[in-house]
């Protein structure tokens, strides 16, 4: 469905639903296929946070923080590795769960708790999933500490909904980053496929037509492992590519979309 712009309709991600769901510090990470399969269940150890206010689904804030590293030579810079990787999410019930969550604190039997303002020190892995109309699924999941939690102004006739902002952290369960990501594709998606690659024996800079299946949102192309840093989906069944740099010889052409790559497909190229 990409029009003549390179647009896609259908790769919009409209949320219709989803899911928090949290557990203890420590609790295992489901695997990257357990997390790939859309018939996923949480494991028994996290609880779900229950509905969500109509305008609280999740606001993540993913950004870099200080100042970059500069060096002598002009022009050359590292990030500092500093983040600030946020999650807000307005949760509509106000229950034991909830009150867990935000407060870190478990009621008694008079369903009594007290409450330090200056918040708490539990830390949690959560996991987090949206639906989109599309039929993609998103999940995401960290290790998480609470930030901050703002019940809404009650109001006669209106969710008195709590709106809580996580913190997450670089996680060892995570190559040190702050969060692992999933986009599952709609159902009965495919593949892509690549069927043919004309002409042959082209090298760098020269125009190289694909012909297969499953192009549509393409995010990568590579020639013999190199990437392509021009290429156009002219449709679900065409890509045309700027041949990147490399050797003459045996060189691959994969097509990667958020489904997942191609098979290789054999190219031929000269310098």
């Amino acid at each position: 469905m990409i029009d003549a712009f390179g647009n896609d309709v259908a790769a919009v991600g409209i949320p219709v639903s989803g899911i928090l769901g949290f557990a203890p510090k420590g609790t295992a990470f489901p695997t990257a296929s357990e997390g790939a399969n859309p018939a996923f269940v949480l494991p028994v150890a996290f609880k779900k946070a229950g509905l969500f206010a109509e305008d609280g689904g999740f606001e993540w804030t993913l950004e870099a923080d200080g100042d970059p590293i500069k060096f002598w030579q002009d022009g050359y810079s590292i990030p500092s590795g500093l983040a600030n990787a946020d999650v807000v999410a307005k949760l509509a019930q106000y229950d034991a769960i909830v009150r867990e969550l935000a407060y870190g604190k478990t009621a008694d039997a008079n369903g009594y708790i007290t409450i330090d303002a200056g918040g708490h020190a539990t830390e949690y892995v959560m996991f987090t999933e949206e639906i989109f109309k599309n039929g993609v699924i998103r999940r995401r999941i960290a290790e998480v500490s609470v930030k901050s939690a703002k019940t809404d102004k009650s109001e006669r006739g209106s969710v008195n909904a709590t709106e809580i902002t996580f913190k997450a952290k670089r996680s060892a369960s995570l190559n040190n980053e702050h969060l692992g990501e999933w986009l599952i594709p709609a159902p009965g998606t495919a593949l892509p496929t690549i069927t043919s690659a004309l002409p042959t024996g082209m090298g760098a800079g020269s125009t190289v037509e694909l012909v297969g299946t499953g192009f549509t949102g393409a995010t990568a192309v590579t020639v013999g492992g190199v990437a392509a840093a021009m290429f156009t989906v002219n449709s679900a069944t065409s890509i045309t590519l700027a041949m990147p740099t490399g050797s003459a010889g045996s060189s691959p052409i994969v097509v990667t979309t958020p489904v997942g790559a191609s098979v290789a497909k054999a190219y031929t190229r000269v310098a």
